[in-house]
């Protein structure tokens, strides 16, 4: 994701969530027996799963999983890390406003707990819980004072030259105008980050070796068990059973996000670390090096970015570019890749080539993705609109086609919302949810929220004449 300069060492704005899932009251009443389970969930929540974020990182799509490696996968916990003196010295009112006075933060929390590093679990479950709070809470432990020690890798983007070389060579003489303008995201490798819906990115002029990127996406949720009926019969009907498969009996919403970022190009440069014993390297290491870098935030992390793009449409052709990229947060390391067209979708007519620049670039275009952008059908898409809260639901095109009906809040009518419109409305749904439904939210399985992400993904339909380029 590009983001704000390196060189100007200003962090991003944070991702601006339009249908967050902060509630600042709690619904217990004083003869609820939820009260005494969440009274000692408070009181230990705190140690135990801020140990445990410092596991989290979504962005760590296909991560080298340092961190986990470290602390994760199956050890416990190791509270030295978290340096209590510094919470309550530095972070204490995000701390509060997370812990006591946000029962969603305080979910998020436990459900990432129990990932124990597991990246893919860690992104269904800041689909799911995350909001500004979390994000807040994050970043002041994490990344402004340390207050969790789990930084094992060096900040900062990396020098020209020290990046990692492309999978394939960059294209050369990339003009930096040719991004200007409105794009799609239409196809995407990474089935962690990459392929989310409604993703939108509008690229424009900021400085001769700079532009400001504007960035939008999506993120699936299953709505709360018990929470109040949709206005119809058809969209509660949808679901992912326990093995997996969509069958029926479960509402789904996006949660939209968007920010502005800003991405700097690089003049070009020698890559000073390639193997000498590459011959294809070593003898025009320039043709490797990175096109862009960026800088930004999400989730409350930082994250740093080296941008390669490594083909682009011809001339006279309908236009797109094919993106690989890598980055790193202090946690962990990632890359992805994936096409920009001008259009929602890929034309079919660009496909073959596309689908060459991946092959070459060791990328398996038949693990691709193609990113659902039907919700930019809507006629300002961009603009924030009050509705009620359930207008949000959506149902997969799978779904869809397996019920034979159509999408009953189909992407077409997904819309904006105001993060006050949306907080009194689950203000509303909040109460008229039963304390058992709280304590289940806390007893969870955490996997089962990325299985509905990878559940809405949509495979890439290569054409026969472009599959059949798989046997060259």
């Amino acid at each position: 994701m590009p983001s704000s300069s390196l060189n100007r060492r200003s962090l991003a704005p944070k991702a601006k969530r339009s249908q967050p899932l902060s509630v600042h009251i709690s619904n217990e009443s004083p003869s609820s027996p939820l009260n005494g389970v969440l009274d000692n969930v408070r009181e230990s929540i705190l140690a135990v799963t801020l140990s445990a974020t410092l596991l989290l990182n979504p962005l760590a799509a296909f991560a080298e999983n340092e961190l986990a490696n470290k602390y994760g996968n199956g050890k416990a916990m190791d509270t030295s890390l978290v340096d209590q003196t510094c919470l309550m010295d530095k972070c204490s009112l995000q701390s509060k406003a997370c812990l006591v006075d946000d029962p969603s933060c305080r979910k998020g929390l436990t459900c990432t707990a129990k990932c124990m590093g597991d990246n893919a679990c860690i992104t269904g479950c800041m689909a799911r819980y995350g909001n500004s709070h979390l994000d807040d809470l994050l970043k002041c432990t994490i990344e402004d004072n340390e207050c969790i020690k789990v930084a094992i890798l060096p900040g900062g983007a990396d020098a020209p030259g020290d990046e990692k070389p492309s999978p394939i060579k960059t294209v050369k003489d990339f003009k930096m105008a040719s991004l200007e303008g409105r794009w799609f995201k239409v196809v995407g490798f990474n089935p962690n980050y990459d392929c989310y819906a409604c993703q939108r990115n509008t690229f424009t002029h900021a400085s001769v070796d700079s532009l400001d990127v504007a960035v939008e996406f999506s993120m699936p949720r299953l709505l709360e068990d018990g929470s109040p009926p949709p206005p119809t019969n058809r969209a509660e009907k949808i679901f992912v059973d326990s093995s997996g498969s969509v069958t029926g009996g479960r509402a789904i919403q996006l949660n939209d996000y968007k920010t502005t970022e800003k991405m700097v190009f690089d003049t070009p440069h020698t890559l000073k670390n390639t193997d000498p014993s590459s011959s294809q390297i070593s003898l025009a290491s320039m043709n490797y090096a990175r096109t862009a870098h960026s800088e930004g935030e999400m989730f409350g992390l930082k994250f740093w970015e080296n941008w390669y793009v490594i083909g682009e449409n011809d001339k006279d052709e309908d236009e797109f570019k094919v993106i690989y990229y890598e980055g790193k947060t202090r946690q962990n390391t990632y890359q992805g890749a994936f096409v920009y067209a001008r259009e929602k979708e890929l034309p079919e007519a660009s496909m073959g080539k596309v689908y060459s620049i991946a092959k070459d670039a060791g990328l398996n275009p038949d693990g691709f993705c193609r990113i659902r952008n039907g919700c930019f059908d809507s006629p300002n898409p961009a603009e924030p609109q009050k509705r009620g809260f359930f207008e949000g639901l959506v149902a997969s095109t799978k779904v869809s086609e397996l019920l034979g009906v159509e999408p009953v809040f189909g992407e077409g009518l997904l819309k904006k919302v105001e993060d006050e419109v949306v907080r009194e409305e689950q203000l509303v749904a909040a109460k008229a949810r039963g304390w058992w439904w709280e304590v289940g939210d806390y007893l969870e399985n955490p996997h089962r929220h990325f299985k509905l992400i990878d559940e809405l993904r949509t495979p890439m339909d290569w054409p026969e004449s472009v599959a059949a380029r798989r046997k060259l």
